[in-house]
């Protein structure tokens, strides 16, 4: 069962989250989306880079999902990829500042 103290703690984490959301200018995007741009940011905290196959790999989304939802977050300059210096086959996800 699930205590009344860990009820709070789950919503005021999603309360934050939801927060960061606004701030982030994500709020306009869908669940699927938001998703992404979460696993992107975890995956660059986690391992100090992400490429798309990763974050295949991490969200278990398609790669069509995926690679379209980079492609509109590249255009809407939420993210730059860049190809890898030390693979060609392989493209880094940046998030902008």
């Amino acid at each position: 069962m699930v205590s009344d103290e860990n009820i709070k703690e789950i919503t005021h984490l999603i309360d934050s989250l939801r927060g960061y959301e606004k701030e982030l200018n994500l709020t306009k995007y869908n669940e699927t989306e938001k998703k992404v741009f979460w696993t992107i940011l975890c995956t660059i905290s986690k391992y100090q880079k992400c490429n798309i196959s990763d974050v295949i790999n991490f969200s278990k989304l398609s790669r069509s999902t995926v690679y379209k939802t980079i492609t509109k977050f590249e255009k809407e300059n939420l993210v730059n990829i860049t190809q890898s210096g030390s693979d060609k086959r392989e493209f880094l996800i940046a998030l902008n500042k």
